[in-house]
């Protein structure tokens, strides 16, 4: 009888550590299909943080709260025609690592990285041909440092989502064009100033008193003489 306990534990032991510890979901809607997995495990959300959870046969997302069960671990998306749309991994119901997404063509369009539901790395951007279009890097889902659009060919840098813009600093300098203005006003004030000194009337200087008093005994002496 004890043997038949043992056996029947040991049984249960191996069959439990073969069961998967996450749910397997598969689910479709008009444009997508998806493979994913859940758990059950209950968290305390973080503030600014996007959380991805299965509920009502579809996946919702937010980025504060949780209303059904987290995604977990592998996550694939394809298109109707089986052509793969999206990969990447969830802890928690958050991203985290690289992510991938293709165009229905099958060429990659996005590579992403994520860390604990954040954006945070490289991002890439591609044209439907394969062409780079567009290139940075985020810092908690905030663009940081120098963005290039090689579609535009606009090199941009960016420091918490906010463009940052060169301050240029103005040389204090002498402009030649004023200072000639300048001399210039002052040659006329100073012609203008002579032309009015020429308009006064001439000061007449006085005598001295001996020269009126020879002046006189020489115009008194020429009376007589005629």
């Amino acid at each position: 009888m004890k043997t038949k306990i043992t056996l029947i534990v040991l049984l249960a032991l191996l069959l439990q550590s073969f069961i998967d510890p996450y749910s397997k979901k598969k689910i479709t809607d008009k444009e997508f299909k998806y493979e994913f997995y859940t758990t059950l495990d209950k968290i305390n959300p973080k503030n600014n943080t996007t959380y991805y959870w299965f509920k009502g046969g579809a996946i919702h997302n937010a980025s504060e709260g949780i209303a059904g069960e987290l995604l977990e671990g592998s996550f694939l998306k394809f298109y109707l025609n089986n052509q793969l749309a999206e990969q990447g991994e969830f802890s928690n119901g958050r991203k985290i690592g690289l992510w991938k997404t293709w165009y229905n063509n099958g060429t990659l369009c996005t590579e992403t990285h994520w860390k604990s539901g954040k954006l945070r790395g490289k991002f890439i951007a591609y044209n439907e041909k394969g062409e780079m279009i567009e290139k940075g890097s985020y810092a908690d889902n905030k663009k940081q440092g120098r963005w290039i659009n090689y579609k535009t060919k606009d090199t941009l840098k960016y420091r918490n989502d906010m463009v940052v813009v060169k301050k240029i600093k103005v040389k204090k300098t002498i402009d030649k064009k004023e200072d000639k203005t300048k001399n210039t006003d002052y040659k006329i004030d100073a012609k203008n100033r002579d032309h009015k000194n020429n308009l006064k009337p001439n000061k007449v200087k006085k005598e001295g008193f001996f020269k009126r008093l020879f002046s006189k005994k020489n115009k008194a002496k020429n009376a007589k003489s005629q």
